[in-house]
């Protein structure tokens, strides 16, 4: 089974949490802290899946073939629990946060710790959150609670002031491009630029067929805009795109159609169908 790493962008991050689990200082709840499309989701789950593993190496790194870091990558760890948004919801609900507390009273499977990972804990509403808050103010021992967050300024501030807030920036151009095109992306540059810089985002255009759907979404409103197209032939080009899609598309010409407005180089947009 291959071992799960932390991305080379996280690596800083990384080796502040090791040093601090070897001087056995390991905060009981951290807050991960980016714009989407770091892998903060990833870096959580390396990190939980290390502090279950039972033959980690020097850098905390998990094996990946003993019994835990099998349990862990199949889903089945007793003593792990992940908290998502439930299918169609938007938001983490407060029954969601409550079952976290019968299963942290129990008594760990392994005779070692319980973790959790709250992603993304921003999407809690203020009930969850309250709920959250009482776990945070006295945690059960040996417990590692994970909120991964897009948004900081939708978590309450008692509930950030409990975490140690670790904040993922996005790497250099340079070390994104080495990163896409390590991994097969022959349109490593585009897709970066697409994603505003955000490596696993572009990552994910590529994976999930969203650059054909991107195209047609940012033809189609050059097209309106110059005159050659209609609206009738904007919503046929459209037609093919999640409402999530058209509306980030969308977002990023008006922002390039801020840029150009302002006279900015041409190096600074986010599209490149222009």
């Amino acid at each position: 089974m291959a071992r799960v790493t932390p991305y080379p962008w996280q690596m800083d991050q990384w080796l502040r949490l090791l040093h601090q689990r070897q001087g056995d200082r390991l905060p009981h709840a951290l807050l991960l802290f980016g714009q989407p499309g770091l892998g903060l989701n990833h870096f959580a789950t390396c990190f939980v899946q290390s502090i279950f593993c039972h033959h980690p190496d020097d850098q905390g790194v998990a094996c990946g073939g003993c019994a835990a870091c099998q349990q862990y990558s199949q889903g089945v760890h007793p003593d792990f629990k992940r908290v998502n948004t439930l299918e169609e919801k938007t938001r983490i609900v407060v029954d969601q946060i409550r079952e976290l507390s019968g299963f942290l009273e129990l008594t760990s499977a392994a005779a070692g710790s319980k973790a959790i990972i709250i992603s993304p804990a921003d999407s809690m509403n203020l009930n969850a959150a309250n709920s959250l808050l009482k776990t945070l103010e006295e945690p059960p021992g040996n417990t590692h609670i994970v909120l991964v967050v897009h948004h900081l300024n939708r978590l309450p501030a008692t509930v950030k002031s409990r975490c140690q807030i670790f904040g993922f920036a996005k790497p250099g151009k340079k070390a994104g491009l080495e990163w896409l095109e390590s991994r097969g992306h022959q349109q490593a540059d585009r897709l970066l630029q697409l994603a505003q810089g955000a490596p696993c985002l572009a990552e994910s255009f590529d994976n999930e067929g969203s650059y054909p759907r991107y195209q047609a979404v940012v033809e189609g409103a050059l097209g309106v805009l110059s005159g050659k197209n209609t609206a009738f032939q904007l919503r046929k080009n459209w037609s093919g795109c999640g409402i999530e899609e058209l509306v980030f598309w969308s977002m990023g010409v008006i922002r390039d159609c801020i840029r150009a407005v302002s006279g900015l180089p041409v190096v600074y947009f986010e599209n490149s169908l222009y």
